[in-house]
């Protein structure tokens, strides 16, 4: 490590050999993360408190959640994540949430002190992944450390304040960055939509609008360990999740799969049909290795890991994959 006469510590020296090799190595896409609302004010930690299923009061500023923003009736609203900093919290969700969370917060904010603010058409982010992500974006952001995972910083780039957030979205180290022109980081080096979507299908990581929906309970979403808190105290929706977890288990769950048999379901959602009765739907599917993995909502009785179901439209294993 380098210290600047002024004090500032800088990273390591990189030579341009190394810098060519860790470009090869890193990936990136648009960021995922399309939804982003804003909420602010003086009751805003109270106001998520009590909409969310995971803890922000236990949260630290800095630091992110996982949670689902439940309805009334317990339904997954949204799911995604939720940044505390000291005077709001921001959501980011993958999929197109805005449109039915959006109502559903300024609804309940008519009686708190609090601004709900969608910031979704106005932001400006990429998500970079790789083998060598955090060294290359130390090197490129001039910064000797960056966030941890589940938490968030803002860093000086070029002028301009660039925010960071490291998600566990993937299987290995994935940021998303958003501010003003931040494109210029990955200038030379081609976005990769088809490896991300290997990559989060591999890491079991859903989207909401296309693995899972309002239509489905938080339980069967199968992220209870990540996305929510059985101690906390009262919120809309935890009826439903309490009663679920008092029963033990749900009528269908969201699993990875291994399609085994050719050919694979062209389009999607395909549902997955045994003996004239769907037991399941393959919400998504990519080639990994020469392979086919994906995610499914699958009846219970046939979504344990190990099982193998013969369908009317090919066979498949549910699977505990992990690249």
């Amino acid at each position: 490590m380098h210290v600047a006469s002024s004090g500032r510590v800088w990273p390591a020296i990189v030579t341009s050999k190394s810098r060519e090799r860790m470009n090869g190595t890193i990936s990136w896409v648009s960021s995922p993360l399309t939804c982003q609302i804003q909420v602010s004010g003086p009751s805003h930690v109270r106001f998520m408190q009590g909409l969310c299923s995971n803890d922000v009061v236990q949260t630290a500023i800095g630091v992110s959640c996982e949670a689902y923003i439940p309805s009334v009736q317990g339904k997954t609203l949204a799911h995604g994540f939720l940044e505390k900093y000291d005077d709001r919290i921001v959501f980011l969700g993958l999929g197109q949430q805005s449109e039915a969370l959006l109502p559903h917060l300024q609804k309940y904010s008519m009686i708190e002190d609090v601004e709900v603010t969608d910031q979704s058409d106005t932001k400006n982010a990429i998500f970079i992944w790789g083998e060598d992500a955090t060294a290359w974006l130390k090197e490129k952001l001039e910064v000797s450390d960056l966030p941890d995972l589940l938490q968030h910083r803002s860093v000086s780039w070029e002028g301009a304040t660039i925010e960071i957030f490291r998600t566990p979205i993937l299987q290995e180290d994935s940021y998303e960055l958003s501010g003003p022109n931040v494109e210029s980081l990955v200038q030379g080096i081609e976005p990769s939509a088809e490896a991300f979507e290997q990559k989060r299908i591999a890491g079991c990581f859903p989207i909401h609008g296309i693995d899972i929906g309002s239509e489905h309970l938080a339980q069967e979403v199968n992220r209870d360990d990540t996305a929510i808190s059985f101690k906390k105290g009262c919120y809309l929706g935890q009826e439903t999740v309490a009663r679920i977890d008092a029963m033990g288990h749900v009528n269908k769950k969201l699993v990875a799969v291994h399609w085994l048999s050719e050919p694979v379901p062209e389009e999607l959602p395909a549902a997955i049909v045994v003996d004239g009765k769907e037991v399941g739907r393959l919400t998504s599917l990519a080639c990994i290795d020469g392979q086919y993995w994906g995610l499914a909502m699958i009846r219970r009785g046939l979504n344990v890991v190990g099982t193998r179901i013969d369908s009317e439209n090919g066979s498949l294993e549910v699977a505990n994959y992990s690249s």
